[in-house]
């Protein structure tokens, strides 16, 4: 607000006026900042290469496996993630952790699996004749 006027003086109308006129050009404050959040540009439809991606990284991902981890590691959509780990589980890739919500998707590596897939990559890996180095050939002088 202005200066009080002092005791025994009046403001004439011009600086009502040229107060009133002040006021109207100050901004009003503004309680909070318009933060705009980064919209994020996750996949709608599943390629063969970020599925074999899923496939793969899927059984590393650890102990808690949820939509929004899936959906944040490999950039697909919320409803593309719940597809992908009903899939993944009915295959017997994933156990649930627990009692189920329907709302809430919370599963587990099946760990057996994951050590039979390995097992048969290892013995696939044996099976493969190695290459056999050749000799190096004597010098000619």
């Amino acid at each position: 607000m202005g200066k009080q006027p002092t005791q025994g003086q009046k403001k004439t109308k011009d600086q009502i006026s040229k107060a009133a006129s002040q006021r109207s050009k100050q901004t009003k404050k503004k309680w909070t900042k318009g933060r705009a959040k980064d919209k994020l540009n996750n996949a709608v439809f599943l390629d063969n290469t970020t599925y074999k991606q899923i496939e793969t990284q899927l059984p590393k991902m650890g102990a808690l496996i949820t939509v929004s981890t899936v959906s944040d590691k490999f950039k697909v959509n919320g409803s593309l993630a719940r597809r992908c780990i009903r899939h993944f589980a009915k295959s017997g890739l994933l156990v649930p952790a627990g009692d189920q919500n329907s709302k809430q998707y919370i599963f587990t590596v099946n760990a057996q699996v994951v050590a039979a897939q390995k097992a048969a990559a290892a013995a696939a890996a044996a099976d493969k004749p190695q290459a056999q180095k050749k000799a190096p050939a004597p010098k000619k002088q």
